[in-house]
């Protein structure tokens, strides 16, 4: 029985040993990896992809920079260049050339199209549209940045863009901003009046060590189980359907015919549209709010590839019929005398209405963004164009514009 036990603690030890070696092994192997990459010690420092943290308006796009992205439908590369005001396109002449009408279109992924071509933009098209519809030089310029929100855009307009002096501006509202002003909204910075002021990336805060530290924070592989437990936990919440705002999968909850209670998080995302009719019309520059339906608003089959409807918790075959949140939104602007331009019908009442989406992301496809441009082109009074009398002669509207702020 001792000769047993003396095997058995023997084999104990040999797989202890072995355990040892095996994790000496992987930190070396750990440090080899970050002294490269960094994407253990200093994975949260690392901006990755086209955007960057910001300390004014919590991420943007890194300027002076051009991308391949693949095409998730056709595996074809579209160029995306980044100027220096980080805003896809060319450069922006400063100052704006006498006689030039330029526009600005705020808005998030929907605007910045990073899988479309640049030129198939409904931001290009808009441009061709009123250089012919004018017959004088017109920029615009696409000021969409990935998972924006009005208050974002807001931050954005404020900080640089309003030194492009815009003739124009154009806020392009996605039905996923309600759940994206909700997520920054925690970093807001305020003046003494309530008024946002900007809107630091906490990934941007150096961390606070107390005085003790303990021996394992100097070992790779603990903080390297820690990143991959929290990744794992992070991607099966994400996975719970649940009417709370603060899920992934419920960011279009309030599309449904019966929607949850959200009223609070939709005025304050409507809160940060008066802040840039202010900033507008402090500015003397003309403002129009449009939006942009989701896929899943026009067409049962739009955007049903590649688990795009699955990771925000639309059904495959799901149709958000109402007209609620359009409705919300064209009220709120004529409450506050902001103009809105709405060319949704236009999009519900196409046949074939997945044709204007991207099949694998929640995006416009080239058909889309033409109809879009069209539409804003013919439903803006005036086309979009400045009158030479003033605002004041905008008062005569077509049933999809409501409300216009008088200065």
């Amino acid at each position: 029985m001792i000769q047993s036990l003396a095997n058995w603690i023997k084999h104990l030890c040999y797989a202890v040993l072995f355990l040892l070696l095996l994790a000496c092994l992987l930190e070396i192997g750990l440090r080899v990896h970050d002294s490269a990459t960094g994407q253990v010690t200093r994975l949260d420092l690392y901006d990755r992809g086209l955007t960057c943290k910001s300390w004014l308006a919590h991420h943007e796009l890194k300027p002076s920079r051009a991308y391949l992205v693949r095409h998730a439908e056709t595996s074809r590369k579209v160029r995306v260049t980044v100027n220096s005001f980080g805003l896809r396109g060319a450069e922006p002449i400063v100052p704006k050339a006498p006689g030039t009408l330029r526009v600005l279109c705020l808005g998030d992924d929907s605007t910045f199209a990073s899988h479309v071509a640049e030129s198939e933009t409904f931001v290009a098209r808009l441009q061709d549209m009123l250089s012919q519809q004018r017959g004088q030089p017109v920029e615009v310029f696409n000021a969409g940045v990935p998972d924006y929100c009005p208050l974002l855009s807001y931050l954005q307009l404020r900080h640089r863009l309003l030194g492009l002096a815009p003739d124009l501006i154009v806020l392009c509202f996605d039905m996923s901003d309600i759940s994206d002003d909700h997520a920054v909204r925690w970093f807001v910075v305020s003046d003494a009046e309530g008024h946002p002021t900007n809107c630091p990336h906490p990934g941007l805060e150096m961390p606070r060590q107390g005085n003790r530290r303990s021996v394992l924070d100097a070992l790779l592989l603990p903080q390297w189980g820690r990143q991959r437990l929290n990744a794992f936990l992070a991607d099966q919440t994400s996975r719970v359907a649940s009417s709370s705002i603060d899920f992934p999968r419920s960011k279009y909850l309030w599309l449904a015919d019966a929607p949850p209670d959200w009223e609070d998080a939709i005025e304050q995302t409507f809160s940060a549209l008066d802040l840039i009719g202010e900033l507008a019309d402090q500015s003397g520059v003309r403002f129009v709010v449009t939006a942009i339906p989701a896929p899943w608003q026009v067409s049962a089959t739009a955007t049903t590839g590649g688990g795009a409807r699955d990771r925000v918790g639309v059904p495959p075959d799901g149709l958000y019929r109402s007209r609620r949140p359009f409705e919300l939104l064209a009220d709120y602007c004529r409450q506050k005398g902001l103009e809105f331009v709405d060319v949704s019908p236009e999009f519900q009442s196409q046949g074939g209405g997945h044709r204007l989406f991207l099949k694998y992301v929640a995006e416009f496809s080239p058909e889309g963004h033409e109809l879009f441009a069209r539409e804003l082109v013919r439903k803006m009074p005036g086309g979009g164009v400045l009158s030479d009398e003033g605002p004041d002669d905008y008062a005569e509207q077509d049933p999809g514009t409501a409300g216009v702020r008088r200065r």
